[in-house]
């Protein structure tokens, strides 16, 4: 049973992308968070086209044909795979969630061949290799493209996200890429009263904004790749859209970084 009175963090990024799976209190969500921070809706844009553009990289230029799609949310055209497939017609990707609501969407909407939908934490890792590996969709001695792409601000500190990539790159061979975006701001005030309202309209579905300092720390120690991190309106620009804000007070902050 879905409790429509409380806000959910896919529905509310769908909202925000122009899609149909929202209801009333991810409208209202959306509407409180823009008292705060006008541009979220033009982050979010932003924040897409970045993922589009890297998955076409990764598969495209990069050769990486198997793809990790950690907290993927509810499915939005185009979508991780189809985009992929464009590049190369065997991609693999699997979906990683485990939000019932999401689950529920994508198996209904995602084509099956080289696709899988998986049911876990995106911490989980020793789950969502196994299990990717023993379905046939991921070649442990190839390399492997993981995305974590606006989903690490539901990740508390407390779960230490950070050693968690770290963990799992360690597992991923030679050449494998992270791709990585997250809501950042280097004002602390802001974080701090976004990241309560928010956690507040969501039940408690957030953890928090993070500085740009945090985020960088996410990267660390591997090598940048297709261009530096910082403003993902800027990775491999292919667009016109431009941030809203010129105090840069909110961002989509990240990059694509390569395992040695």
């Amino acid at each position: 049973m879905i409790d429509v009175s409380q806000a959910s963090d896919a529905r509310i990024y769908n909202y925000l992308l122009g899609g149909t799976d929202h209801y009333e209190a991810d409208r209202e969500a959306v509407r409180r968070l823009m008292s705060l921070a006008p541009n979220i809706r033009q982050l979010a844009r932003i924040n897409r086209q970045f993922l589009l553009r890297a998955v076409r990289y990764l598969v495209g230029e990069c050769r990486i044909s198997q793809l990790l799609d950690h907290g993927s949310g509810l499915p939005t055209r185009d979508n991780v795979h189809q985009v992929a497939r464009r590049a190369n017609k065997a991609a693999s990707v699997v979906y990683i969630d485990n939000d019932p609501v999401v689950l529920a969407h994508a198996r209904m909407m995602l084509d099956e061949n080289h696709t899988l939908i998986l049911d876990a934490d995106m911490l989980d890792s020793h789950r969502i290799l196994s299990r990717s590996e023993q379905v046939g969709h991921l070649d442990r001695k190839a390399p492997v493209g993981a995305l974590f792409v606006s989903c690490l601000h539901c990740v508390p500190d407390e779960r230490n996200p950070r050693q968690h990539l770290k963990n799992l790159i360690r597992q991923l061979p030679s050449g494998s890429c992270l791709v990585l975006s997250h809501l950042a701001s280097d004002d602390a005030a802001f974080r701090e009263d976004a990241s309560q309202l928010m956690q507040q309209l969501t039940g408690q579905q957030w953890a928090r904004i993070r500085s740009f300092a945090e985020v960088d720390a996410f990267f660390e120690g591997l090598e940048p790749v297709g261009g530096p991190i910082g403003d993902v309106a800027r990775w491999r620009p292919g667009t016109a859209l431009k941030l809203q804000s010129p105090d840069r007070t909110l961002m989509a902050y990240g990059g694509m970084v390569r395992k040695p």
